[in-house]
């Protein structure tokens, strides 16, 4: 005769075997800059641990945020597109003029994300004509790294660098004139607009009007902003070599200041050890409404399959979330998105002890959206203001000619507007 418990054991057996196990839900995920592994793979190993019913790979790493749109796009027109993807602030655009990437308000208002760390300042970085396309997942404003040592060298006080740029420039000009291979400073204009569209943006500037009707950028602010690109090498001791070379200056002790994004601050400890006192400070100013356009990316959505959106909505907010932000600060040196991240259970301690990450922090109130160029050219513009601001450095053109140039070039490739 059957015992009780035998019977009940065969009965539970069967209801199980009645309801198939949960099926995993596999995400396909792509992101620009092959060392962002460091962050990205750490991220998606604690999210599986926590949600063993979702499997995420990833796809080999694009080289920029450019060449990964510009893969998307070839993708999508072969149905062969990720599941999710974290795309740079001034490249969502067209992605979403494309339509690839579908707004995610409903997520947003369903999930209360005010009330979870995400600020409307954040929020506003992933928005565009008032809908929301995805969660910002690393923040960078431009942040002055020094080599305290050549600073102390020249006369100048470490604790206080100066906060305008006459005296800056002055000061980079004392560090260039200590000799033996020494240069002032080095404002990098990168692979795209971003530090460009930085110093309109310092002195008060903007890239286009309101109405985005025509450009901006050639009014008052970006005269000054090319006047004062070009005062770097005629006063600042800018050298005028590229940016892989000025970074190998800097972190061999040779350059007294060195631009460029919080999210290098990790790498340039590791190089430079202690070769040199590094340190950071905020940028100087130009105009009183200075602010700085934010650097970084965005986690976006790309499948239109109802469980892997769901399932990605979920890794979404881990990576951007104060666990996921734990993760990317420490290794890369970016802006926390999410304000829960900066608590004494995540980044608080951290932050006390590693004061070169918290520079760019304290910029975040001049943080605004990275300007993205309405129409289809938006990588070509980047391009023709990037090779304007190297005929600056180089002599090959006056900043007033270089400008007037940029300023054709865009507006021939901007979208006609009758």
């Amino acid at each position: 005769m059957k015992t009780i418990a035998t019977i009940l054991a065969a009965g539970i057996t069967a209801a199980l075997a009645a309801f198939p196990a949960k099926a995993e839900t596999k995400l396909d995920v792509y992101y620009a800059w092959p060392e962002h592994e460091v962050i990205h793979k750490p991220i998606a190993d604690r999210f599986m641990a926590a949600h063993p019913d979702v499997k995420i790979s990833f796809r080999a790493a694009a080289p920029s945020y450019d060449e990964a749109v510009q893969t998307l796009i070839r993708q999508s027109m072969a149905g062969e597109l990720p599941d999710v993807h974290y795309v740079g602030f001034n490249v969502l655009r067209p992605l979403v003029t494309r339509g690839l990437v579908k707004p995610i308000d409903d997520f947003v208002t369903a999930d209360h994300l005010a009330d979870k760390g995400y600020t409307d300042q954040v929020l506003s970085l992933a928005k565009i004509d008032g809908h929301v396309y995805g969660l910002p997942f690393a923040m960078s404003t431009p942040v002055v790294y020094f080599n305290a040592d050549l600073v102390k060298k020249a006369g100048g006080d470490p604790a206080k660098i100066p906060t305008d740029w006459n005296d800056f420039i002055a000061l980079a000009a004392k560090i260039g004139a200590l000799g033996d291979g020494t240069s002032g400073m080095y404002y990098q204009l990168g692979s795209d607009d971003w530090t460009t569209q930085n110093l309109v943006r310092n002195f008060g500037g903007q890239m286009m009007d309101d109405k985005e009707t025509d450009i901006a950028f050639d009014g008052p602010a970006g005269q000054a902003a090319v006047k004062l690109f070009k005062r770097f090498h005629t006063d600042g001791a800018q050298p005028a070599i590229d940016s892989n070379a000025a970074r190998q200056l800097f972190t061999s002790g040779k350059l007294g200041f060195f631009f460029a994004s919080a999210g290098s601050v990790s790498g340039l400890e590791k190089e430079i050890g202690d070769r040199f006192a590094l340190k950071t400070a905020q940028q100087p100013l130009g105009a009183d409404n200075a602010t700085m356009p934010t650097g970084g990316m965005v986690a976006v959505i790309l499948t239109d399959d109802k469980a892997k959106r769901a399932a990605a909505w979920d890794y979404l907010k881990f990576a951007t979330g104060p666990e996921g932000q734990s993760m990317v600060v420490p290794n890369t040196g970016y802006m926390p998105t999410n304000t829960l991240a900066l608590d004494k259970d995540h980044l608080a301690g951290f932050y006390d002890t590693h004061p070169n990450w918290y520079t760019s922090v304290l910029q975040t109130p001049r943080a605004r959206p990275w300007f993205s160029w309405p129409g289809d050219n938006g990588v070509e513009i980047g391009q023709v203001l990037r090779d304007g601001m190297t005929a600056i450095a180089l002599g090959s053109k006056e900043p007033e000619a270089a400008l007037a140039d940029m300023a054709t070039e865009v507006r021939a490739l901007l979208p006609k507007t009758n």
